[in-house]
């Protein structure tokens, strides 16, 4: 799986884990695990969580993660025009690909 998709996969497990309250490692795995019928391996998880802190999409409260503000507008963009899991994964690896080609 290339880089985008990784972290694309794991942005979407933290966004529908944390919907009602932050989300642990195991929590966004089931997720992932659900999404792509994949459990994500750990450095995965490791190297899309780092993206996503650095990029402020995401935040760590103790151990558990959540949307930032950016993180819920870079969702909520990705979800327009789309009402599958798919769509908004595919959408969101190519929003995370464009971030890394304008840096």
């Amino acid at each position: 799986m290339a880089e985008a998709e990784t972290i694309s996969w794991i942005f979407l497990s933290i966004a529908l884990a944390s919907q009602t309250e932050t989300a642990d490692l195991k929590e966004i795995s089931n997720i992932a695990d659900g999404i792509n019928h994949s459990i994500p391996k750990e450095k995965e998880m490791q190297t899309a969580i780092s993206w996503l802190l650095n990029e402020r999409i995401i935040c760590k409260i103790e151990n558990k993660y959540q949307l930032t503000n950016l993180g819920k507008s870079e969702y909520g963009e990705s979800s327009k025009n789309t009402k599958t899991l798919f769509g908004i994964w595919k959408n969101l690896e190519l929003r995370i690909k464009n971030m890394n080609e304008n840096k």
